[in-house]
């Protein structure tokens, strides 16, 4: 693809318990898109969902047990080790389109719909 660019973010590290202890000692009150991965096999995961958000702890709760409407989200959550990450983004218009990125990439069985948008290409976790 000439003349695209790819957009550098920093991603965090990768925390393997979804836990609202987690999400306290790392998830910051920024804005930002974020990867749920759940574990298949012992130090493999696999990207179940994406998304982006202005505040990454509240949306990062959001998917905790009890809070969770998504089904599917809620059924992978209950039974699995699930873990997450993210990166900082500010910029609303770039959430949105490093988010259609995401979800071409990944193509995540929880995520309900396609975000649209034009997929803005950023290194992945």
């Amino acid at each position: 693809m000439m003349g695209s660019a790819k957009m550098e973010i920093e991603w965090s590290d990768f925390y393997k318990r979804y836990t609202e202890q987690s999400i306290d000692d790392h998830a910051p009150l920024t804005a930002g898109v974020y990867v749920l991965r759940v574990m298949v096999d012992e130090n493999k995961w696999k990207c179940f969902y994406v998304g982006e958000t202005p505040n990454l702890e509240q949306a990062l709760r959001s998917h905790l047990p009890g809070r969770e409407t998504n089904e599917a989200i809620r059924w992978i959550m209950r039974g699995h080790p699930c873990g997450f990450e993210y990166a900082r983004v500010m910029r609303g218009e770039e959430r949105k389109n490093i988010l259609k990125f995401l979800y071409d990439h990944y193509r995540p069985p929880c995520n309900e719909f396609d975000p649209g948008g034009k997929p803005l290409e950023v290194n992945l976790p």
